[in-house]
């Protein structure tokens, strides 16, 4: 598996937790499992990459790794928020 398809993976994998983070209040037990249980996730699917795809370990697989699971849970967030923002707005044009 290539650093680019590896790293779509984990942008899927981290996105719906991005969702559950930016509900949960900061610094507390859900956002912290949030952000640390996909990392589990994405430590098996590396060993299953190198184990299955003889893949070795490479710094530049690191960096689009670490900016796909940080790209997920901004956007995440952002999607979220808007959507917040939305149903706020029409709950009070309803009014």
């Amino acid at each position: 598996m290539s650093n680019l398809t590896f790293a779509i993976v984990v942008f899927f994998l981290a996105f719906p937790f991005g969702f559950w983070r930016v509900k949960s209040k900061f610094k507390s037990r859900d956002w912290m499992l949030a952000i640390h249980i996909p990392v589990g996730f994405i430590i098996l699917l590396r060993i299953f990459n190198k184990i299955y795809f003889h893949t070795g370990f490479s710094w530049l697989s690191v960096v689009y790794n670490l900016t796909a699971f940080m790209l997920a849970q901004y956007l995440a967030g952002l999607i979220y928020k808007a959507f917040k923002k939305n149903e706020t707005d029409r709950s009070k044009k309803y009014l």
